[in-house]
């Protein structure tokens, strides 16, 4: 009954995000909208329905679901005596509450928000899922505004595409999963720190920035490292167009701020031992991979190795690198996959991989990487897509997860190509223009 109550209410608010955001963009733009919209709130559907008739196992949402559902009647026994309890283990602190987990870290952090979700829907798996797949949306909508100022109208549409409209990322991020709530985090976050980069909302910006960087350094810290580079290679891109030389030492250190404090939050919820490195941390991760037999597993490196973990350098993972991006980026191969869902994502995969050795070929790599020091969006999706790719590459073991692991950082990559696939289009960044972000766009 709750799915019938609830799910209508959820696409009714649904529709009028998307209103909303059809009245701040033109005529094409809006048609990209319109179908990304409809992308998310189908594959939300399509998620459901494949994890209680399809996999046979079940999969991570149900446990969630499961685990939320106890959670929600905690809540509403007595929500002023448990809703904090959950929130300190939300943020993985001790909390008190009569419920045992399976798992802890960041696994107990999803439970937790899962329980909020149940809280709001009713236990209804579709109406929560529609929220996740319709904050997706909107995050993806904040994404393009963040970056829209910065870019030249020809190349807002090919933007506008990538960011949008890669259905991997749309199908990935519509689901209650850890993923999908990253996502969720990274529109917000990322507007919020254009705001910041304009000196324009400050204090919206800070109440916008705050919840959203700790929502991803719980659920997934390692794409807050990414975030954190990413973000302080555009601070300097856009710093170092001015003329005003002086203003550079100060966005250098301003720069060098955002990446460690980045880094710090990050690694205080990544790195679980005193001893532990990021770089023994990512093999620790791909290790306990390689002992789940899974017939979508692949090896970076022996699965027997009789290294001390807590040892492994950077340097040892560093030689893993290329191979690792490669892997996050084309993988699986089409004669990789297992069953339809991961032969999609080996036609998606095959299809990037297609578009990437067009544009290396038609374009020599001089002139890509000019373009892309020349506009600090490029620069933005570039390192983000780098970062993260790396870092999921060598945290990850098996094919069949890979796809949702990366989805956060494929829009990026997306529309990387598809912008640069433009040759004719100036893609110098504008004038800086804090307001035009926030400007509605005329109907063509």
């Amino acid at each position: 009954m709750e799915d019938f109550i609830f799910t209508p209410i959820v696409l009714a608010v649904g529709l009028a995000i998307h209103a909303i955001a059809l009245r701040l963009h033109g005529r094409e733009e809006g048609r990209l909208l319109t179908l990304s919209f409809a992308g998310h709130v189908a594959s939300g559907f399509a998620q459901v329905l494949l994890v209680l008739y399809y996999f046979t196992g079940g999969g991570d949402m149900l446990t969630y679901h499961r685990e939320g559902v106890v959670l929600a009647s905690l809540l509403r026994a007595d929500f002023f005596q448990f809703a904090p309890e959950i929130g300190k283990i939300f943020l993985q602190q001790d909390g008190v509450i009569p419920f045992e987990f399976y798992s802890g870290a960041s696994t107990a952090s999803m439970s937790c928000a899962s329980g909020f979700l149940m809280f709001l829907t009713g236990d209804s798996l579709f109406a929560a899922v529609q929220v996740v797949a319709i904050a997706a949306y909107a995050s993806q909508v904040m994404l393009f505004r963040a970056f829209a100022a910065d870019i030249r109208d020809a190349a807002r549409l090919p933007l506008l595409t990538g960011l949008l409209l890669l259905p991997s990322a749309v199908f990935w991020s519509s689901g209650l999963l850890k993923e999908p709530l990253v996502f969720c985090a990274l529109g917000p976050l990322l507007l919020s720190l254009r705001w910041l980069a304009s000196g324009s909302r400050r204090i919206q910006a800070v109440l916008l920035a705050l919840p959203a960087a700790v929502i991803i350094a719980v659920l997934k810290p390692y794409v807050l490292i990414a975030v954190s580079v990413a973000s302080s290679i555009y601070y300097l891109a856009t710093r170092f167009q001015s003329r005003a030389v002086a203003l550079r030492p100060f966005a250098i250190v301003t720069a060098l701020a955002l990446t460690f404090g980045g880094i710090t939050l990050a690694n205080r919820y990544f790195l679980k031992g005193d001893s532990e490195n990021t770089a023994s941390a990512l093999a620790s991760q791909r290790r306990v991979g390689y002992e789940v037999e899974g017939g979508s597993n692949y090896y970076l490196d022996s699965a027997t190795g009789g290294e001390d973990l807590a040892n492994r350098s950077v340097s040892q993972e560093l030689l893993l690198a290329p191979l690792a991006l490669f892997t996050a980026l084309y993988r699986p191969l089409i004669f990789e996959a297992r069953n339809a869902v991961q032969l999609a994502n080996a036609i998606e995969a095959t299809a990037l991989f297609v578009l990437s050795i067009q544009l290396v070929r038609r374009r020599r790599w001089a002139t890509l990487v000019a373009e892309i020091r020349r506009s600090p969006v490029l620069a933005f999706c570039a390192a983000f897509t780098l970062v993260l790719a790396i870092g999921t590459g060598l945290a990850t073991s098996n094919l069949g997860t890979l796809s949702r692991y990366r989805a956060p950082m494929m829009p990026f990559f997306f529309a990387l190509l598809m912008v640069l696939r433009q040759p004719l289009v100036a893609r110098s960044p504008a004038a800086p223009s804090p307001a035009k972000a926030l400007t509605p766009v005329a109907a063509e």
